[in-house]
């Protein structure tokens, strides 16, 4: 019993993952009995289009009629690889992409079209769009997620961004406050502890954030990040959420954590870091993992003497003034809650994929894509990174935009020089032994200068796809296109620009 007065005093201030792209029993269960913020849905929730609007419809109806509110159903649905509803809804180009075309308008019309798509299946929370600056370019984990590396013009997106996804009817959380872009380690994995101080930030990273919440941004997502000279997270840190984010910025809407299974907030049991969370200032408590792991990993927890101390602060009220803020985020949830829409502006996706992309070097690379000669084309990125539906769908359509009907060769795998990488390698009518012609680097994550010019060596074509800045160690002489990000309607004009005849 006291467990579950616990978890009905916590579940306002939650948001949990779902196992799979259909209810399970026990979720309906535990999603009917707790009065839980919303989901975040992930690539593992959608299958496709139908069946996402299948899922949220439920969603909504299990929370609708005892609440008379709609819960936020949230989704990391950035553009590029991090596209998790790109199965019903495609992929969207990256910010990068949107940056590097120069337009504005483009990242209005990108932003706009995504929340129309999000509507459409019922998704009526973007955990986005991303206010980073990403200032070191060995980021492991915000690259192409980012604008870019300049404040004043990553801080007008922002802006354009927000505005543009609310006029749609998605409400927006811009993320990683104070700013993850000066952090060369993976919060997933670690806790980044940045070069940069928190004025040092507040200089160069915290401006986009002012400029999204100018613009209405609803929620802000706090980064398990720690500027140098203090010790904790930022999710954790009262001085960064509270005197900067609530007092500097004047930031009154919900602020919440990133997914607290991350091992950059572990700095203590489960129970501890929710109750050191919203002690530190924040609304809601990010889970991505299923609800049912969720609960059990908190009641697992039972003897923790945090539990009672929760309870005690909890009937005098510390939450209350949270709790008000989240019921005004679902208010606006609420307020925004439309009729399924089909998409109106499908062409922004192709105009900017041809926008932003760069091509340097002998244009006459494009002939080694004779198919009488034969060539070999090779794809390269992290490990697991080609389970993912983005990829997938990129290394697809560049294969059928050269050979469209046509028979896959045979494959080999590469010979690396860097062990977190893989590749796939396809051969049209060449040897096995023949060199790579065609090289596409889809890795987000940098590398090391010798890794790249191994990887390149002897390629007449070299597509940098995920991390733009590996075009600096490729060596003169190949033909370079540059797509900031991985996506189908890149992966589109990739194919055109390969096809052109060769030059002279």
């Amino acid at each position: 019993m006291a467990h579950d007065v616990l978890m009905k005093m916590l579940a306002p201030h939650m948001i949990v993952g779902l196992e799979g792209p259909r209810l399970a029993a026990d979720e309906r269960r535990l999603l009917a009995e707790y009065p839980f913020a919303g989901v975040i849905l992930f690539d593992r929730n959608v299958s496709d289009a139908r069946r996402l609007m299948e899922l949220t419809r439920e969603i909504r109806g299990i929370f609708r009629e005892p609440r008379g509110t709609v819960p936020l159903i949230a989704a990391d649905h950035e553009g590029g690889v991090i596209s998790v509803l790109a199965r019903a809804i495609g992929v969207p180009p990256t910010q990068m992409a949107a940056a590097r075309t120069g337009d504005r308008s483009l990242c209005e019309r990108l932003f706009a079209e995504n929340a129309r798509r999000m509507r459409a299946v019922g998704v009526n929370m973007l955990l986005g769009p991303v206010a980073d600056v990403n200032s070191e370019r060995m980021n492991p984990v915000i690259g192409t997620r980012s604008f870019g590396e300049d404040t004043r013009e990553v801080s007008s997106l922002v802006s354009a961004a927000v505005s543009a996804a609310r006029r749609e009817g998605v409400v927006t959380c811009i993320k990683h406050f104070p700013g993850h872009g000066p952090s060369s380690v993976d919060s997933h994995l670690a806790l980044p502890v940045l070069e940069a101080t928190l004025d040092e930030l507040r200089e160069r990273d915290v401006p986009p954030f002012a400029s999204g919440i100018a613009a209405g941004s609803e929620a802000v997502m706090i980064g398990h990040i720690a500027p140098r000279g203090r010790s904790l997270p930022a999710t954790l840190d009262p001085g960064i959420i509270g005197a900067v984010l609530r007092g500097e910025l004047g930031f009154e809407g919900v602020a919440i954590t990133d997914a607290l299974e991350m091992e950059g907030v572990k700095v203590a049991g489960l129970v501890d870091i929710c109750s050191r969370a919203l002690e530190a200032g924040n609304d809601i408590l990010l889970f991505s993992k299923p609800v049912g792991a969720v609960v059990a990993g908190l009641e697992a927890e039972g003897e923790s003497p945090v539990w009672a101390e929760l309870a005690a602060r909890g009937s005098a009220g510390f939450l209350k003034s949270s709790l008000a803020r989240v019921e005004r985020l679902l208010q606006a949830a609420s307020a925004t809650d439309r009729e399924f829409e089909l998409p109106e502006d499908p062409g922004v996706y192709p105009e900017i994929a041809g926008k932003a992309m760069r091509v340097a070097g002998a244009s006459g690379g494009a002939g080694v894509f004779d198919p009488a000669r034969g060539f070999k084309l090779a794809f390269y990125s992290e490990k697991g990174e080609f389970d993912r539906f983005p990829t997938m769908s990129f290394v697809a359509r560049v294969l059928k935009g050269f050979f469209p009907g046509g028979e896959e060769g045979p494959r080999s795998p590469a010979p690396l020089a860097a062990s977190n990488l893989e590749g796939k390698v396809f051969s049209y009518c060449r040897e096995s032994g023949a060199p790579v012609d065609v090289v596409i680097l889809l890795n987000r994550r940098p590398l090391a200068g010798e890794v790249v010019r191994e990887l390149c060596s002897g390629a007449h074509v070299v597509v940098v796809a995920g991390w733009p800045y590996a075009v600096d160690f490729i060596a003169p002489g190949p033909m370079t296109v540059v797509t900031y990000g991985v996506y189908d309607a890149a992966a589109e004009a990739v194919c055109r620009i390969m096809r052109l005849p060769k030059s002279g």
